[in-house]
């Protein structure tokens, strides 16, 4: 931030000012500040402006820095920045020997005005400074703010309850599924036998005994297929069927509203067969 100022307006002022004068009405200024830091630092820029006093400027940037700090207000942490950069234009220019000899405006001495000018373009640097970090803390408390919500959504979206009897339903719906596989290989296998055995009424015998032999061996395996899938089938709907109708019941128990229904079609013919399932849980 660059200081506005080069010929303070104060040293083109007619009337002088001592060293002595300033002081005195910077004791009466300080002893009739309000105890609220920023009302304090609001009196002390303005009796500073009217004044043309380099020490109101670096008493009101001292007392903004350490408001800010406190507060964690990066705005008056410019604030003060921006009195300091006063306070040190006016204290270099008051430190010119040509300049201090040409005006009777003198607040301060001269070696103070060199003094004062590093004060306060150090203080101008610390509260530059500190108006960073506390943007950075500002900034970093949004982020961990946002990362926060986001989780709280995720952590109190709620789950889904299963309604009543659910996993005894879709059990014995996964059982009948497998019931229905074995009523495939039942129908497959009959279907199978009964190709075979077409097909070995047919033939001439003895001159295709030896098909007739390996028909026999496929009648075998149809038949195998056939009794397999006609355990599995028997196993998979019966337990199927008794889970499923527990399910409802309970489900029925608990209201109407969480009614659940299921209702199974199958078929059967020369070419296989088959299980359908349709319900809602």
């Amino acid at each position: 931030m660059l200081a506005l100022v080069t010929v303070p307006r104060f040293a083109l002022a007619k009337g002088g000012q001592s060293p002595e004068d300033a002081a005195a009405q910077r004791d009466q200024i300080e002893a009739g500040l309000a105890q609220d830091p920023r009302a304090a630092v609001a009196s002390l820029r303005s009796a500073g402006e009217e004044l043309g006093d380099p020490e109101l400027f670096l008493l009101a940037a001292e007392r903004a820095r350490d408001e800010a700090q406190s507060s964690r207000d990066a705005a008056l942490a410019l604030e003060a920045e921006s009195l300091a950069l006063v306070a040190q234009d006016i204290g270099s220019y008051l430190a010119d020997d040509t300049n201090y000899s040409a005006t009777d405006w003198r607040p301060v001495t001269r070696d103070r005005a060199s003094e004062l000018a590093g004060e306060a373009g150090s203080l101008a640097t610390q509260a530059h400074t500190l108006a960073e970090e506390i943007e950075a803390e500002r900034a970093a408390a949004a982020a961990a703010a946002e990362r926060a919500r986001l989780e709280a959504l995720t952590e109190d979206k709620p789950k889904r309850e299963l309604k009543p009897g659910t996993g005894l339903i879709a059990g014995g719906s996964a059982a009948l599924v497998l019931g229905a596989g074995g009523i495939g290989l039942l129908g497959a296998g009959i279907a199978m036998g009964q190709a075979n055995q077409r097909e070995a009424e047919s033939l001439n015998l003895p001159d295709e005994l030896a098909r007739l032999e390996e028909l026999d061996r496929k009648g075998a395996t149809a038949n195998t297929l056939a009794y397999v899938g006609g355990v599995v089938a028997g196993v998979g709907v019966a337990v199927g069927v008794a889970l499923i109708v527990v399910g409802v019941k309970k489900r029925k128990a608990a209201g109407p509203q969480e009614q659940a229904s299921v209702h199974m079609s199958g078929w059967f013919d020369n070419d296989g067969g088959g299980l359908a399932l349709r319900g809602s849980f």
